[in-house]
């Protein structure tokens, strides 16, 4: 039952467990992350990484091979870890050079950041305050304050700053499609105007001839 996310009746815990979900789908998107290390999909930039720090695509197998296997060993019940470190270094993931390491973190972080991009829009409506906003404040408010740390100038380092301008962003979205609506409304309404004032039409002769011999009573 822990499957459908049931909670036994007298337990306190949260209704709803992000760790859950996340467990699910991360397995899927780190597959498409290495499928993403493929020849055929590099960019030009990678390929311009790859020789740079002359990595080859053993290389990459190696650091991939050993992530997979130190995932193992985060439910490994019969010689449990104490942390992802002890896995990895169980695997010797970091034998591998940082620059190897960085191809592969990074082709995680574009489908991680894609998957939120598209997981955030199904959650929203357009001119409606999405459900994710007040979380993504939070972090528009981290960078914010990253910023600050590094001397960088920042508008507000509240996440409320940042939620309210969201706020703001949908009221003005709501306004322009208001006006949109309105200038409808105007030129529909000044079209009408203008058809019920022009002059009716010219009888044609047969039209002016079956008036004078077929007068209507």
């Amino acid at each position: 039952m822990a499957d459908i996310g049931f909670r036994s009746k007298g337990d306190t815990g949260p209704m709803y467990s992000p760790e859950r979900d996340y467990a699910y789908i991360t397995p899927t998107l780190m597959l498409r992350a290495i499928e993403n290390l493929d020849p055929a999909a590099l960019s030009d930039d990678d390929r311009a990484w790859y020789a740079k720090h002359e990595i080859t695509q053993d290389n990459m197998v190696q650091v991939a091979s050993a992530l997979a296997e130190a995932q193992r060993d985060f439910v490994n019940a019969a010689d449990p870890v104490q942390s992802i470190e002890h896995a990895l270094n169980r695997r010797s993931f970091f034998d591998s050079s940082y620059a190897c390491r960085q191809v592969l973190f990074s082709s995680i972080g574009v489908v991680f950041c894609a998957a939120w991009f598209k997981a955030v829009r199904e959650v929203s409506s357009i001119n409606e305050e999405s459900p994710a906003q007040v979380g993504m404040a939070r972090f528009t408010a981290t960078v914010n304050e990253f910023a600050t740390r590094n001397g960088a100038p920042t508008y507000n380092s509240e996440h409320l700053a940042a939620h309210l301008q969201m706020r703001n962003d949908v009221l003005q979205a709501r306004l322009n499609d208001l006006y949109a609506k309105l200038q409808n409304s105007q030129r529909q309404l000044f079209e009408s105007q203008v058809a019920s004032a022009a002059p009716p039409p010219q009888k044609t002769v047969w039209q002016r001839l079956s008036c004078v011999f077929f007068p209507r009573p």
